[in-house]
């Protein structure tokens, strides 16, 4: 875990919402969805808002501003795979949250 930072306890990340922790001046959306902890860059790439402000449905994250769709597991646009949002690897330890440290 040499190049993972811890970002946050376990139980401040809630299903189907997020919260947004910063990892070396990036802004990154942290999601839990199923259990399962996804991470994002906290920008939607339409308009710049915070994705971070929105809420999962169905396994995609919708951003707060216009209704776009992304999906967690690759930060694909639900209309336009090749539209993405940049994703980190995320990992859950001892009731702590880590993200890769690039």
């Amino acid at each position: 875990m040499d190049d993972y930072v811890q970002v946050a306890k376990s139980d401040d990340v809630k299903e189907r919402f997020a919260i947004s922790v910063n990892v070396n001046g990036k802004k990154i959306a942290v999601f839990r969805h199923m259990g399962k902890l996804y991470a994002l860059r906290d920008s939607c790439p339409h308009q710049g808002a915070p994705i971070s402000d929105g809420y999962v449905d169905e396994g995609y994250v919708v951003c707060p501003h216009h209704g776009w769709k992304f999906k967690l597991k690759d930060g694909s646009f639900s209309h336009n795979e090749l539209l993405k949002i940049p994703t980190f690897y995320v990992k859950e330890n001892n009731g702590f949250v880590f993200i890769k440290n690039y």
